[in-house]
């Protein structure tokens, strides 16, 4: 997907060493030359860099306020650390919960749905609810662990700025509204894809509407591989699905700001947010377990802390 966009790119890339150099003229000012022993370091920095932090690609891009000391790389590193080791606990932690609703069913690699048809219709579904909830933390400490590594790599390894590694996330439980959540406070990191191959073409053909659709179904594409990855097939309806509709919330609430004159926000925009993204996600999180990727085993058992405080659940 990124040779796509780039095969269309029309703008010599440009990028900074630190993001305190990014200023309104750095996006607009043609690129530098490059020197010949800084061509490979930014061509592989490139290749590596999905959100594009620091490069002139990433106009508008919502960088999470940072919390680590940036100063220090030592300190920045240290607090890095500290807080991979927190989401490597969560993340064990939410896994063993959703697994031990269903440790030789939902929690085992064979997979099973969520909806237990076993259960009268409240517990069916609270139990559904529970076991969404869980997987989208899940997947949010899973994500930001995963990206604390390269991080330290980075910073220790290639010497990077640490400004050039904001979090990941900006509290996506805080928002306000589907457009806040997918927009700004959820990760961007493949939102330059999302919006050159879906987002930019359907919006030339349909307008905003088209371009909101576009970016979301390429989303749900991208996604729909990574479960069809597993080697079990594939199940676009429900995981294309889930993204599709949540480019059709974000529809909506532009439609309601057209007829009220205010955005979707407040209080009621979270209970909003919260009911859309958890209701439909049932689809999403179904198709994920009926696949097994509940019972994935992330880490050996003997190593789960876990394990040790509950006991095995096989």
């Amino acid at each position: 997907m990124r040779v796509i966009t780039w095969t269309f790119q029309t703008k010599c890339f440009a990028r900074v060493k630190t993001l305190q150099k990014l200023t309104p003229q750095f996006y607009t000012a043609p690129a530098p030359p490059l020197q010949a022993n800084q061509v490979f370091i930014d061509a592989f920095e490139l290749c590596c860099n999905l959100r594009g932090t620091g490069w002139n690609w990433s106009q508008h891009l919502q960088i999470p306020q940072e919390t680590r000391p940036t100063r220090s790389p030592t300190a920045f590193v240290a607090a890095t650390l500290y807080s991979l080791f927190l989401h490597l606990l969560q993340f064990d932690a939410l896994q063993y919960s959703i697994q031990w609703l269903g440790p030789t069913t939902l929690g085992s690699a064979e997979g099973a749905s969520i909806f237990d048809a076993n259960l009268p219709p409240l517990l069916r579904y609270t139990r559904s609810t529970v076991i969404t909830f869980l997987s989208g933390m899940t997947v949010y400490t899973a994500i930001q662990a995963g990206y604390h590594i390269p991080t330290i790599f980075g910073v220790l390894v290639f010497k990077q700025d640490p400004s050039l590694w904001p979090p990941a996330f900006k509290t996506p439980w805080l928002s306000t509204s589907l457009t806040e959540f997918w927009a700004k406070r959820w990760h961007q990191l493949f939102r330059d894809i999302f919006i050159a191959i879906g987002g930019k073409p359907l919006s030339l053909l349909l307008g905003r509407a088209g371009g909101v659709l576009g970016v979301f179904t390429i989303s749900g594409i991208l996604h729909d591989i990574g479960l069809w990855g597993m080697g079990r097939g594939a199940d676009f309806l429900n995981v294309g699905g889930f993204f599709i509709i949540n480019g059709l919330g974000l529809c909506l609430e532009q439609l309601w700001r057209s007829f009220t004159g205010r955005r979707v926000g407040g209080w009621s925009g979270r209970v909003w947010t919260l009911v859309w993204v958890i209701g439909w996600g049932h689809i999403l999180v179904d198709a994920w377990a009926t696949k097994g990727l509940m019972g994935s085993a992330f880490f050996p058992q003997n190593w789960r802390l876990t394990t040790y405080i509950f006991g095995p659940l096989w």
